[in-house]
């Protein structure tokens, strides 16, 4: 009965190891390129064999599976010859002759359960939530057995290769990077960033998409200094307007910018002409993305920039904060007057100003789809619904569940939109059937 217990023993332990390989299969396969490169900087012997290892998916895909086939082999040859023998006299007096196929049905079915469980599926969990220890404790003794294991790891890193090529892949790649939307979908999930980290590494994966015609203020809303203004003109236009700098234009026209002045150049004051102390301006088309522009300013140490249509004409102005908010949210200080025209109400809804960007509408929680066209506002998606400019408030247009009323109006524009979810809509932006069927 001893020779039993040894039996049982052996047949447990072998499954540890079948635990082990899986374990550390997931755990290799789990890394991730930052930790790699981070174990790189460390340069500890050890470091570095777990970095050569990681980098050699063969290497090591091919040693754990020569380890668990083997470790499965054993186990189920002991279980099945060696745990069957002592049951099986047993059984007989109430199975007869198949008391031996019942007996080794049944251990194997026990194997295979006590296999999925502790020999793969619980050290799997654990090796992905221990990824980088489960490594460093395995990449040694998974070393030595590859080195033992040469000629047979070396073959079927081979015949890996040539079915990895006729399938269309890459033998030399280990993994693929993520996405842009990957990285968004882990930055969203991950629970130990909060809503603040996760926003700015949102906008920061976001910007590449982005362009100026998305961000930019538009023409109608540019304050402007015109060229013939004194400098003590110039700084009280400035200061009654807060802003600290401004596009100088010929009669104030957008389209003959001279240049843009900083309040810096206009502290002296005097009776000389704004037009003397202007800098020259930077000039981007709509198409420009947002990234290269923030590199654009940061290298040429500007703040605000002119942004032309294909005709060269002005559509409007960036600024650095423009660009900025698109990664950390809306900025607003004392003297930015977009704050005052945003207006949540009592029952959800919110009063918008007609300029209000539509890519912001996510910031309060109002996932809008919209067909795409030639606008970037909430003004716009009215104006494309409705097909006409209104001429006084109480128009409304429905998007996407998502209710538009213009409240006001302006000349040629309009001013003001309220948006609500629509009447007829639930929560989820799915329509509610009026008969109730």
């Amino acid at each position: 009965m001893s020779g039993y217990w040894l039996n049982l023993g052996l047949v447990f332990a072998l499954v540890l190891v079948n635990a082990a390989f899986a374990g550390t299969e997931m755990a290799l396969i789990s890394l991730r390129e930052g930790q790699l490169k981070q174990l790189e900087r460390e340069g500890t012997p050890r470091a570095l064999r777990l970095v050569r290892l990681a980098r050699d998916p063969n290497r090591f895909l091919a040693t754990i599976q020569i380890g668990i086939t083997l470790a499965g082999f054993l186990a189920s040859a002991t279980a099945a010859v060696s745990l069957a023998d002592p049951i099986v006299p047993l059984l007989e007096p109430a199975l007869g002759s198949a008391a031996h196929a019942v007996t080794v049905g049944g251990i194997t079915l026990v194997l295979v359960f006590l296999t999925l469980v502790l020999g793969e599926l619980a050290p799997k969990r654990l090796a992905m939530q221990n990824a980088l220890p489960w490594a460093k404790i395995a990449a040694g003794p998974l070393t030595s057995l590859s080195t033992i294991a040469r000629p047979a790891v070396w073959l079927l890193g081979r015949a890996t290769n040539i079915v990895v090529r006729l399938f269309g892949g890459r033998p030399e790649a280990a993994s693929r990077e993520p996405s842009p939307e990957e990285l968004r979908e882990i930055v969203t999930s991950h629970r130990e960033l909060n809503p603040e980290q996760r926003e700015i590494i949102s906008g920061a994966l976001e910007i590449h998409r982005r362009t100026l015609r998305e961000v930019l203020v538009p023409r109608g809303h540019v304050f402007t200094l015109t060229h013939d203004l004194t400098l003590d003109e110039a700084r009280s236009a400035l200061a009654a307007a807060g802003h600290s700098r401004a596009p100088v234009a010929l009669e104030g026209n957008l389209d003959d910018v001279i240049g843009v002045v900083h309040w810096s150049s206009l502290v002296d004051g005097g009776a000389a002409q704004v037009a003397e102390v202007v800098a020259q301006p930077l000039v981007f088309p709509g198409a420009a993305p947002v990234s290269a522009t923030l590199r654009a300013f940061k290298a040429s140490r500007q703040q605000l920039a002119l942004v032309v249509d294909e005709h060269g004409d002005v559509d409007g102005i960036v600024t650095m904060e423009d660009l900025l908010e698109e990664m950390v949210g809306e900025i607003y200080d004392e003297t930015d007057k977009d704050s005052a025209g945003l207006v949540p109400e009592p029952d959800g809804s919110y009063i918008l100003p007609g300029t209000y960007p539509l890519h912001d509408l996510s910031d309060l929680d109002i996932d809008l789809h919209y067909e795409p066209g030639d606008y970037t506002t909430v003004a716009g998606i009215v104006l494309n619904d409705l097909g006409r400019i209104p001429e006084r408030p109480g128009d409304v247009v429905e998007v996407d569940g998502w209710q538009l009323e213009v409240i006001a109006v302006g000349r040629h524009t309009i001013a003001s939109i309220r948006i609500s979810r629509a009447p007829h809509h639930d929560t989820d932006g799915e329509e509610i059937d009026g008969t109730g069927a």
